[in-house]
């Protein structure tokens, strides 16, 4: 890995070197920028040594871009620039992502001859918090101290359809290589309505992949249990075979179950099959293919959660979450601890838990306190016959990218040329040492990286009707996790009409702005 890094940290310096000659030479003529120039490479954005590269329009001259960003919490590790640790701040990122947020910087200042700056807001009322108001307030203002907004996905829903984001896909962006396999390009088209897009996600950021629904396994107890003998296999296997489903993983976590303290009742203190929370409906439900809505044959969002199918799958998810002998939920310990997440984390770091329903971000701290063997595995399908693994972008927790329309038209250009550039060499450096993150872990998994890379990262995305929250939808399905089973449909009418107005709302303002 180290050798890897510093052949990769070569090839970026040696890059970087050609493109500020190469771009001096062609902006000097008023040519196309050096993205075109793809001699020798099949991909239009790689260049002929097969490293990605960003279109820009010219080299500038000590201008700045400042990206506003946003977090819960005091302390706080950037996404965006390097991270320096003077405030006291616990390292959790690798360190060598960390150099690569440096390099980044570093290339893009030297290429484009701009400094990248972060503006960070301490946001603890999100969704629709301190962030918003920021954004609210600079665009009546005008201000220009940033030009790149990095709100959670729930804000940026919000930002765009108070009309305080620019249309991505609009006037003003026709060299923004949203396109580019940089950008999540499942992420932008089931955001994409009426040929607008306000907010993206994709490798400059971190954050959006640390918070992709992941579920872990204790190998150990899979194992010595007889699991592999029961379902055919490891889990691993299941997942290649396209077996991994809601019935065998429901299955294997009711084979665990034991009041391990005598207390008389089993909790998050003893061995239990699955170790979670509420956001595992909304992991679960969006992994099985079902959305809240969906594009409808005019192009436009259309409501499309309750179904035949999904229904038969709630049941089954209620089924799981109300079975207080084999689930553990988090959200039932608000009582004992601030954030009681952490008590259940422990009982899989423990060895006392199957299965973990958390994030990827979260291999961080397991790998860091787990003695046993553990996987990270993709959120399981609803069926075999269900085409692809789907895993969930938190839009609480992640974060997207946007512009807010307080920029003005003469930095759009600058704007764009950053993230083009930005972009490209995330692809380059920064996504490929954030699969670094394992290397956290105590075993050394190659078959976790497989899951992470081919099964969980691919097919991430999010519910357009979760992160602009219409009618409550999003948390119906947690509330379905307390109702009785069967009542999907009741619940579901309750909310119908109120969640199919605010869409109007919405499709209207797609259609005014087209």
């Amino acid at each position: 890995m180290k050798r890897n890094k510093l052949f990769a940290l070569l090839l970026v310096i040696c890059l970087a070197s050609a493109l500020i000659l190469t771009a001096c030479d062609k902006n000097e003529a008023g040519n196309e920028s050096q993205a075109s120039e793809q001699s020798g490479s099949t991909n239009p954005y790689q260049n002929a040594d097969g490293k990605y590269v960003g279109s820009y329009s010219k080299v500038y001259e000590n201008e700045t871009i400042t990206f506003l960003t946003c977090s819960v919490n005091p302390t706080y590790e950037s996404e965006i620039v390097f991270n320096t640790y003077e405030d006291g701040t616990k390292q959790t990122m690798p360190s060598a992502l960390n150099d690569n947020l440096k390099y980044r910087m570093d290339f893009v200042e030297d290429t484009l001859g701009v400094t990248v700056l972060e503006e960070r807001v301490l946001d603890t009322g999100r969704p629709g918090g301190g962030m918003c108001d920021h954004i609210r307030e600079g665009n009546l203002s005008a201000t220009e101290d940033y030009q790149i907004v990095v709100p959670c996905l729930y804000d940026g829903a919000t930002l765009a359809a108070e009309g305080h984001l620019y249309n991505l896909l609009g006037k003003g962006f026709e060299t923004f290589q949203l396109e580019a396999p940089w950008w999540n390009q499942s992420f932008n088209q089931s955001m994409t309505y009426g040929g607008q897009l306000y907010f993206t996600i994709g490798d400059i950021g971190t954050v959006n992949k640390g918070s992709t629904a992941a579920l872990y396994v204790n190998l150990e107890l899979w194992k010595n249990n007889g699991l592999e003998t029961t379902f055919g296999g490891t889990p691993y296997d299941l997942v290649r075979q396209g077996k991994w489903t809601v019935d065998v993983v429901f299955e294997a976590a009711k084979t665990f179950g034991h009041d391990d303290d005598n207390s008389g009742k089993i909790d998050y203190k003893d061995t239990f099959g699955w170790g979670g929370q509420l956001d595992d409906m909304w992991s679960i439900f969006f992994g099985s293919g079902e959305k809240i809505a969906k594009a409808n044959a005019d192009g436009y969002p259309a409501l499309t959660m309750y179904n035949e199918r999904s229904a038969k799958l709630m049941e089954k998810l209620q089924e799981l979450v109300q079975d207080k002998e084999h689930y553990i939920s988090a959200n039932d310990y608000f009582g004992v601890v601030q954030w009681p997440s952490v008590l259940v984390e422990q009982g899989f770091t423990d060895g006392r838990a199957l299965f973990y329903n958390a994030s990827v971000g979260n291999v961080i701290e397991l790998g860091g306190a787990m003695e046993k063997a553990f996987g990270m595995l993709p959120i399981p399908k609803a069926d075999k016959d269900q085409d692809n693994y789907y895993s969930l972008v938190n839009p609480w927790t992640s974060t997207c990218f946007a512009i807010p329309t307080s920029v003005s038209s003469d930095k759009l250009q600058m704007t764009v040329d950053v993230l083009n550039v930005m972009g490209a060499e995330s692809l380059n450096t920064v996504a490929p040492n954030y699969q670094e993150i394992l290397e956290f872990m105590k075993i050394r998994d190659d078959d976790s990286a497989d899951m992470l890379n081919n099964y969980i990262l691919p097919n991430r995305g999010c519910d357009v009707g979760m992160v602009y929250k219409w009618g409550a939808l999003d948390t119906l399905l947690h509330d379905m996790a307390s109702k009785p089973v069967g009542t999907f449909a009741s619940e579901y009418d309750a909310k119908k009409d109120a969640a199919q107005a605010a869409l109007d709302e919405t499709v209207e303002f797609f259609k005014d702005h087209e």
